[in-house]
């Protein structure tokens, strides 16, 4: 069994894979006062005597990525491989730095070309929002990151005092008829149309219409509002993760 592990500012989101198949799935907060120790036991619980044989771990939270690995090492005597600049992708990254590129991006170009092909513009919503694109030609070219939708709604009620917190629930109109309703609408229609609006200008620049693919935590927030040619995948990180385990695995830390 492969163990694959998400880290991300909000969210560490974990799975289990059997070959290619997805076994389970595990969310739990991000915490960067916890050790080794602790983070050892918690995915102790959740593995849950499976026996692990691989682990990769991904990770936009510097502080943890070491506290992670020494928890999967301790625990399960398995030495897990860390994305990164030594990993090989076999995907070219036509960046001016692509040393910058965040490995949870890389993981949902990878996911996404590996289950839906290319040209692709995938849309991450998770802490920060992100769009990134995958050219016709099957490279990583660049994107766009814009405020996430708790960035977007702390903001809003962090900065105006008679403002009240927000749940995040999509109203059934976009004209609201009171100042939570009306909150929500401009919160998550004006994020996902602002979503929609940069994919077509992506599209316009790149000069040819592309795959659209939907992820991140809070995807499945709004995922329903999309239009159909947008596919919602939650898994879609963990198949990126997959394919760099299997073009990796063998390799030492």
């Amino acid at each position: 069994m492969i163990l694959l592990v998400d880290i991300g500012n909000t969210n560490i989101y974990m799975s289990i894979y059997d070959d290619h198949q997805c076994i389970s799935t595990y969310r739990t907060t991000t915490d960067t006062r916890k050790s080794s120790d602790d983070y050892g036991i918690l995915i102790n619980s959740y593995v849950n005597n499976v026996l692990i044989d691989g682990a990769l771990i991904s990770s936009v939270v510097p502080s943890l990525t070491n506290i992670l690995f020494e928890a999967i090492n301790n625990r399960f005597n398995v030495v897990p491989l860390v994305v990164g600049p030594k990993l090989k992708s076999g995907m070219p990254i036509r960046m001016d730095n692509p040393l910058e590129v965040g490995s949870d991006l890389i993981c949902d170009a990878l996911g996404a070309i590996s289950k839906y092909g290319y040209p692709c513009l995938v849309a991450d919503l998770g802490t920060a929002s992100k769009i990134i694109a995958v050219d016709k030609s099957g490279a990583f070219v660049g994107g766009v990151v814009l405020p996430g939708l708790k960035i977007s709604s702390d903001a809003l009620t962090g900065n105006a005092a008679q403002l009240p917190e927000i749940s995040l629930t999509v109203p059934s109109k976009v004209i609201g008829k009171n100042t939570l309703d009306a909150m929500n609408s401009g919160t998550l229609y004006g994020h996902i149309d602002s979503i929609l609006g940069l994919v077509k200008r992506m599209e316009k620049e790149l000069g040819y219409e592309c795959k659209h693919v939907l992820t991140g935590g809070y995807a499945k927030i709004v995922e329903k509002h999309f239009d159909e040619s947008f596919i919602y995948d939650d898994k879609l990180i963990f198949e990126g993760l997959l394919v760099l385990y299997y073009k990796n695995r063998g390799t030492s830390k």
